[in-house]
């Protein structure tokens, strides 16, 4: 053994060893975090405890280093205007805490660290990395966030969906007993929880800074992106403009919010069987890949080495992304 290979083994015995004192440390907090929350309704607190943990520090270095690098990048107009576009992923009570421009720092941070990543992978292997490497892993790792983000959105979207109807019950009880539109908003984002609350309590304050009712439900439908808010939108501004009975319109809207969500899980009970063939669909290309990968480990081995593997990786993702778009609207029930 030469002394170039005594120094990669033991670079590579020290991030591992780096790698399983950080993974004891992570579960070993995580193990605290969760014994704390169980005696935490037993225990007597101090009204303030100013105590963190080295986790915590680290949390709060990190934060504090992604706000100063947002401060830097939001000098660019370009990135600015792209940085818009997160605003909705921001919640009430974080609108003073968190700006869209972090995301973008965090959208970089994500790239930079998969970079390293990729590296360490490659120092482990004993094989350089060549510059379309480190593009291909750039780009995944600056729209990592993305997907992340915006599974989370579609569940919040969801939960947004089936609680709809209970804001409009709340809003048409509230107008019925004689209170005006700003104080039915104020009830529902008082008495519900969740990212309905939250919706509501940007609608109160928009409605508090002096919007008209349109522009309000208009930015809560940009927000959102539902039909439902569509509608209610259409019709509270057809309600302002030629006027009406607003008890009779949100009774209307009440009822057919109601028909529409019982025909949805009508429909949901009858295409659930679609819904499990396009999911197995979906997963069928990963399990032959995995099958071609146990029986021959160095099949795919030319698409992460070569310039024409690359393109080839390119193709196929974007090629299952159409093949899975295709089948959703082959298989997808319109109501």
């Amino acid at each position: 053994m030469n002394a170039y290979s005594f120094q990669i083994l033991l670079t590579q015995g020290i991030v591992i060893l780096l790698l399983v004192v950080l993974i004891i440390y992570l579960l070993h907090q995580k193990r605290a975090i969760k014994l704390a929350r169980r005696f935490e309704s037993f225990a007597l607190l101090s009204i303030k405890d100013s105590e963190k943990s080295i986790f915590d520090h680290i949390v709060s270095f990190l934060w504090s280093v992604i706000q100063k690098i947002s401060k830097v990048l939001s000098k660019s107009v370009f990135l600015k205007r792209y940085g818009s576009r997160y605003d909705k992923y921001i919640k009430y009570e974080n609108k003073d805490k968190i700006s869209s421009m972090d995301y973008i720092t965090i959208k970089f941070f994500t790239a930079v660290g998969l970079i390293l990543l990729s590296f360490i992978t490659a120092m482990f292997r004993l094989s350089s990395l060549n510059f379309m490497s480190l593009l291909l892993t750039f780009v995944v790792g600056f729209f990592l966030p993305d997907l992340l983000l915006y599974i989370q959105f579609q569940k919040k979207r969801k939960r947004i969906e089936d609680d709809l109807l209970k804001a409009i019950i709340i809003m048409n009880n509230s107008f019925k007993s004689g209170r005006n539109i700003m104080q039915a908003v104020e009830i529902v984002k008082n008495e519900l929880e969740g990212p309905i609350s939250d919706e509501f309590k940007k609608i109160y304050m928009d409605m508090t800074y002096g919007l008209s009712i349109e522009v309000v439900f208009e930015r809560f439908y940009n927000r959102v992106k539902l039909d439902d808010a569509k509608y209610i939108t259409s019709s509270l501004t057809m309600l302002n403009k030629t006027g009406g009975n607003i008890v009779k319109v949100f009774g209307t809207i009440e009822k057919s919010f109601f028909n529409k969500k019982r025909l949805k899980q009508e429909m949901e009970s009858l295409t659930s069987a679609s819904i499990f063939v396009f999911r197995v669909l979906c997963v069928m290309p990963f399990l032959f890949i995995l099958a071609i990968y146990i029986l021959n480990p160095t099949y795919f081995e030319p698409m992460f080495t070569t310039t024409l593997g690359h393109i080839l990786l390119v193709l196929t993702i974007l090629f299952y992304g159409l093949y899975v778009l295709i089948i959703k609207k082959i298989l997808e029930v319109k109501m």
